[in-house]
């Protein structure tokens, strides 16, 4: 009995590093064709042929190339989405070194229009309801900051974004306790 328990455990571990392998083949495929091909131009039978992969496995496991890449997007974001420490500037700074060393990736995405799905993640992770409202707050400067780094090809150093985020992080707090009344 013991022997068939650990048969049926080495092959399930196969077959999960088996599956691992196939979802990477895909995830790859469609990275590759979005560096020649714009993503509104790929279909899913290109994916499947330029990753070798059978119809009905392909289908098994993703409906549709916008599956796909959120897989791809939550694996790549998974470490600064689980990075959270109590100090603000530690967490910008951890996002923009994140960025920096995907530099191809986030500009893969910012070339084809895509970066929203990253927002979407973003704002999908698991917050009360009593902090949602500044999760979203934090989230969407976080988006906007660093889409906008992206696109204007990422010049500024991280130590120099950095400076801009304290300058406008500090006028912002002085804002907020110094309101205008109308």
């Amino acid at each position: 009995m013991r022997f068939a328990e650990n048969q049926k455990a080495a092959l399930e571990e196969s077959n999960k590093k088996s599956h691992e392998r196939f979802c990477e083949d895909i995830r790859q495929a469609l990275l590759e064709l979005m560096e020649t091909t714009e993503y509104d131009q790929i279909r899913n039978t290109d994916i499947i042929k330029k990753a070798g992969v059978s119809r009905s496995a392909f289908y098994r496991t993703y409906y549709q190339k916008s599956d796909i890449l959120i897989d791809i997007i939550k694996d790549r974001t998974s470490d600064f989405t689980e990075h959270d420490t109590s100090d603000v500037y530690e967490n910008w700074e951890y996002v923009f070194r994140h960025i920096e060393s995907n530099k191809h990736f986030y500009q893969l995405l910012a070339k084809n229009n895509l970066t929203g799905f990253i927002l979407d993640e973003l704002n999908s992770q698991h917050i009360s309801e009593e902090d949602r409202i500044e999760y979203l707050l934090w989230n969407g400067m976080i988006y906007n900051t660093c889409l906008n780094w992206i696109k204007e090809g990422m010049k500024k150093s991280v130590d120099d974004m950095m400076d801009h985020i304290k300058n406008a992080l500090s006028s912002i707090a002085q804002k907020v306790s110094n309101p205008v009344c109308l």
